[in-house]
């Protein structure tokens, strides 16, 4: 799995986050050590995880998804999802994370929702 770390160009107070590849209990860690310690940044009010890479999520990628939505309602921050594959998407729907986490479908309606 690799994850990309950007603010975005339009608005300095969003960060969004790519996700490549697979999100299993395998590279759950890298993504919870990464992502988490953003919850808490200065200046950063919102964040957009784009799974345009994605191409698998497990219920351990569910988990690690959930812990860092919690964080950042704890910080007041907002959260949003974006670009999810079908297959994705599916899992979303079906587990109920989709009424959990704002889902958008792509980039640019996703920073809206946490501007």
């Amino acid at each position: 799995m690799e994850i990309v770390i950007n603010s975005s160009s339009d608005n300095e107070s969003i960060s969004v986050i790519e996700v490549e590849g697979r999100m299993d209990a395998l590279s759950v860690g890298e993504f919870e050590e990464k992502v988490i310690p953003l919850c808490s940044v200065d200046g950063i009010t919102g964040y957009v995880i784009d799974f345009s890479k994605l191409i698998y999520i497990s219920s351990a990628g569910l988990r690690a998804l959930l812990k860092v939505a919690k964080l950042c309602k704890e910080q007041g921050r907002k959260i949003a999802i974006c670009n999810l594959a079908p297959e994705v998407h599916e899992v979303f729907k079906i587990s109920g994370f989709d009424l959990i986490i704002t889902v958008c479908e792509n980039l640019d309606s996703a920073k809206s929702a946490v501007a």
